[in-house]
């Protein structure tokens, strides 16, 4: 539907439902604290009535990526590898001048539901696109230590006990105190972080976007062979796009898998392997991510409502990152065409230029809190200005 034609609609039907509210007074339509957050925005309240003005540059939306880091063994040179391409990540949504945060958690249970959140080097769990050395904070964060020291551990126990050292007493003894849990849990990891938005990390006018990077599947090697090791409701795929479209009605979001997609991957990585026995096998197991990839690929739509897949697969034996960096920066940047409003209009928006001219930049108001701007207006500054009733009149 035109914008035009969807403006009278959006229009009628408001002036419809505006009347009601007036005439209830116990219904709140939105919250009318903290509408404004940021400079560039401007409220008064009167009577009940919130104005916004809210300034926005096209194509320059904001965005919350969560990494989802495999910190088993295994997986230190696969994390080198990707932080090594972090930085044309990193460029590309500058270049946009798009407003991101990052965190990154990991998949490992009893980390994400004690802390949570990794610590970048600047004691920060949520790095900002203001920070000035935000490139070699995530790299120190990335690269996880006790991923390097688990691996250590590991090579030692093989050194010393040779093959079958991982099903002997004194292994699974000290396992712990060297290693973080080998059950990887990366979906779990992400239903924790959102669901309980730690640290404020999810912003309700900010479009969402997972990355896990792992090698192995979910439970890996545990739910096939062992009951009592069996999927959670967090681990299910359908389980995380159920709750995050509940607490999360209408934000924009994406789901991207960087894992072994294919017998090929994992033969690769057993070939390429640095960690082998006398007979030039891997010590360390690797699977398809299957668990990944079906919320990669489940229905979703893009911010025009024409249907897609929730995220890319991509393949983690690829040693060079760049491309799989490039595909998802490109479509954070698309997405970044979305303004999500402070609340629900009571009519439609006025969007004017940004001293408040008309202006002829096209795009379409789903009659709540969605304005999306069409391609091709990328970079024009613009200004939406509107009414909510946020209290009791």
């Amino acid at each position: 539907m035109k914008n035009s034609t969807l403006i009278v609609v959006q229009f009628v039907l408001s002036v419809a439902v505006g009347a009601t509210i007036a005439c209830s007074p116990t219904k709140f339509a939105n919250n009318p604290t903290n509408l404004c957050t940021d400079a560039n925005e401007s409220c008064v309240v009167e009577n009940g009535v919130t104005k916004v003005d809210q300034l926005f540059k096209v194509g320059a939306g904001k965005v919350d990526i969560l990494f989802v880091d495999d910190n088993s063994a295994s997986m230190s040179r696969i994390q080198s590898r990707l932080a090594a391409r972090f930085g044309g990540f990193v460029e590309a949504l500058d270049h946009r001048q798009i407003d991101y945060r990052i965190a990154i958690t990991t998949t490992d249970k009893s980390f994400f539901t004690t802390t949570g959140l990794i610590s970048f080097g600047n004691g920060q769990q949520i790095l900002k696109n203001t920070d000035t050395n935000r490139v070699s904070l995530f790299n120190g964060a990335i690269v996880r230590q006790e991923t390097v020291n688990c691996e250590q551990f590991i090579l030692s126990q093989y050194y010393t006990y040779g093959p079958g050292f991982n099903r002997l007493p004194v292994y699974a003894q000290q396992y712990p105190q060297h290693c973080p849990s080998g059950d990887e849990r990366g979906i779990y990891a992400a239903h924790e972080v959102v669901s309980k938005n730690l640290a404020g990390f999810v912003r309700s006018d900010a479009n969402l976007n997972i990355i896990v990077l792992s090698n192995e599947d979910v439970r890996s090697g545990y739910y096939n062979s062992y009951p009592a090791y069996a999927l959670e409701n967090q681990d299910q795929p359908a389980n995380l796009v159920s709750m995050i479209n509940t607490s999360f009605p209408g934000k924009h979001w994406e789901f991207n898998s960087i894992i072994t997609k294919s017998q090929q991957c994992i033969n690769q990585q057993r070939t390429e392997s640095p960690w082998v026995d006398e007979n030039g096998n891997s010590i360390f197991g690797f699977n398809i991510g299957t668990k990944y990839a079906e919320i990669s690929a489940s229905a979703a739509t893009t911010i025009d409502g024409l249907a897609a897949p929730r995220g890319k697969i991509l393949d983690i034996c690829q040693n060079d990152y760049t491309a799989h960096f490039a595909d998802i920066a490109a479509n954070i940047s698309d997405a970044a065409r979305l303004l999500t409003l402070k609340c629900t209009p009571m009519e439609a928006p006025v969007v004017t230029d940004a001293n408040g001219m008309a202006t002829s930049i096209p795009y379409t108001w789903n009659g709540q809190n969605r304005i999306v701007f069409n391609r091709g207006s990328e970079g024009v500054q613009i200004k939406v200005s509107y009414r909510c009733y946020t209290g009791v009149m």
